[in-house]
Formats: structure tokens, sequence, C-alpha cells
């Protein structure tokens, strides 16, 4: 068993290089903030080394009583790195986030965790003060309530699209939406899955009379967050070794099945906006590698922009401060003019 390991060590070695770490462990996980490619030196490294070991000291193992008693103090590790994983994935969590999502969230039947409705709150984010205020239909907003007859710039995703760390004429939506001269309606919500942000936008659509264009959001780590079951998870799942396995790797199956999911729900936000005669762009994230790109954009052919932003420009916790936002509305309001223009 232990030379089968070290055996296996060597193959993974040999076949984890860049590019099956990018798809089975970068990818599924990446936001604004990619993964550091000393990860991949460094693991493959460490295999070899481990499976050296392996071969060097089975030779030297005990056998009879001793050996049971060394399989059983093994085996005895596992309910310790159940423990200690658990406290130490617990520590690397950002406390602040996971306070804000417990101040500024709440569970909803339909829509899984999403903004708390009517809320008006001073919420600590990377290191200011941020206000979020929210009407009766959970959306972020201003301050002014929403019109459903002016002609509006509807926006639809996770935490970026919310502006999470940012006050709110900060964000994206709310430069777009002053240049555009067109009130906006902000679907998103913390943490949304890609079919989340399909539901919101199937049901905000038909109570506004003149959508002008709708605008949605794509990067790689939605496709690791597409199939994450939205029901309680089993005490399997909630086991850390298991939620720490489930974080590193993920199948070509896993993948494949996230790819569909999150196609799935881009192309259905694009026919809910044409069915009322409103473009759908998305807004896509700089590492977005070309094969996703084609697969998820350029084969259904939905419009996309993609824009970098770089490491400066973000907030603490990854996601786009006041610099990044204003380069991801140059972005847009660029393509929205274009598209607009021609209609």
């Amino acid at each position: 068993m232990i030379v089968l390991a070290a055996v296996a060590l060597f193959v993974f070695a040999w076949r984890s290089d860049g590019a099956w770490f990018d798809k089975h462990v970068f990818l599924p996980q990446q936001f604004f903030i990619p993964a550091s490619r000393g990860i991949v030196v460094w693991s493959r490294t460490a295999a070899v080394a481990i499976a050296m070991l392996l071969l060097i000291l089975v030779r030297f193992l005990p056998r009879g009583a001793s050996g049971r008693r060394l399989l059983l103090a093994v085996l005895l590790t596992l309910p310790a790195a159940e423990v200690v994983i658990g406290w130490r994935v617990h520590r690397l969590i950002r406390p602040e986030l996971v306070t804000a999502m417990d101040a500024l969230t709440t569970s909803h039947p339909r829509y899984g965790r999403t903004l708390t409705a009517s809320m008006d709150r001073v919420q600590p984010l990377s290191g200011r003060e941020i206000r979020f205020r929210t009407d009766a239909e959970r959306r972020r907003i201003s301050g002014a309530a929403i019109d459903a007859t002016s002609p509006s710039l509807i926006f639809t995703g996770e935490s970026t699209m919310a502006g999470f760390g940012l006050q709110w004429e900060e964000t994206f939506p709310a430069l777009v939406g002053t240049r555009l001269q067109l009130q906006v309606v902000n679907l998103a919500s913390p943490a949304y899955r890609a079919v989340q942000s399909w539901v919101r936008l199937k049901d905000a659509l038909p109570n506004l009379e003149h959508p002008v264009a709708v605008v949605g959001i794509f990067m790689p780590g939605l496709v690791g967050r597409s199939f994450v079951p939205p029901e309680a998870p089993s005490l399997l799942q909630r086991s850390a070794l298991y939620r720490l396995w489930k974080h590193l790797y993920w199948s070509d199956a896993a993948v494949d099945e996230g790819m569909r999911a999150v196609a799935a729900s881009l192309r259905d936000m694009a026919a809910l906006a044409k069915a009322r005669g409103a473009p759908c762009i998305f807004l896509v994230t700089g590492r977005t590698p070309q094969w996703m790109l084609h697969e998820l954009f350029e084969v259904p052919a939905l419009d996309f922009v993609v824009v970098e932003v770089p490491q400066e420009e973000l907030l603490a916790d990854g996601h786009p401060g006041p610099r990044g936002s204003i380069r991801i509305a140059n972005a847009l309001e660029a393509r929205l003019r274009t598209t607009l223009a021609h209609r």
C-alpha cells in the first residue's frame, strides 16, 4: 500500500503541470485575485519528496503487533486532522466578510441567501464604513426608490456587482447609470450563483416598463460555485477534510457540470433581455482563459467585455476598489454606448 501511494505521488507530480492546476484547482475558485503560480512547483516538488521518503521508509516499517499499532496511530491522525483543518480553515476566512454576510443577508425561499429587505446599515468592510441601503425587493439602492416606469439599466450578479466594499456612488453600476443618465436597478447579492442571478432577473424584468440593457457578470469562480447544493449540507459535506478536498480538486466531470450550469444561466439571462428588446452584456474578468470565453460566449454569440483589474486596484478582500470600479465602468460604458447606438 505504501509503495502504491508512492507511485501515485510520482504520477501526480508527472501529470500535474500548470495547465492541470488551472483546470482542476485554480480556475473553479478564481475571482479577481489569481492563485500563486508557485503552488504548482511546490506541490509537484513535495509530491516527489514524499514519494521518495515513503520508498526509503517502507523497508523499516514494523511488522506484526507493532505494525498494527502503527496502523492504528495513522488512523487516529484522521480525526486529529479534521479538528486542526477545521480550526485553520475557519481562521483563513476573513472575519469581516463573515460578519458582513451575517449582518447584510438573510435567507429567502426563492433566492437563497440574499440581501436583507428594507435595510439601511453601515457595515465595516476593507477598513471603511460602507453604507448599504436596500428596498423591499432586496435590491441595493442609492436611497431613492426605484421607479418602474423609468428607463432602467439592470445589473445582476454576485458581490462584485453589488459593490461589496464600496459606497453606492463608487460602484460601477452607479457610475455607468450616472454617465448614461439611466436608472440603475441592481439585483446582485453576495455569494450568488449564476442561476440565482438569472432567477432575480426573471422575476424583476416583468415589473420594469422600460429596460434599456441588462448587464451580467462572469468569472471562473462561478463555475465552482454553480453546483454548490442550495440545501443544508450533510454531515459529510460539513467535514473539514471533505471541504478541503472539494476546494483543492475539481474533477473533469465536476468542471464540465459547472460549465454546463453556468452556460445555461448565461444563455437564459440573454434570452430574458432579448424578449424585452434589451441587449445583454456580460462583464468578464481578465484572467478568464480563452477556452472558457469560446464555450460560454463566442459559441452562443453572447456579448461580453473583458476587463482586467490590476492588483493595486483591488480591495484587501479581493473585490474591485474605487479605482478598479472606475476601470470597469469605463469599459462597460463604452460597450453600452456602442451597443445602444446600433439598436
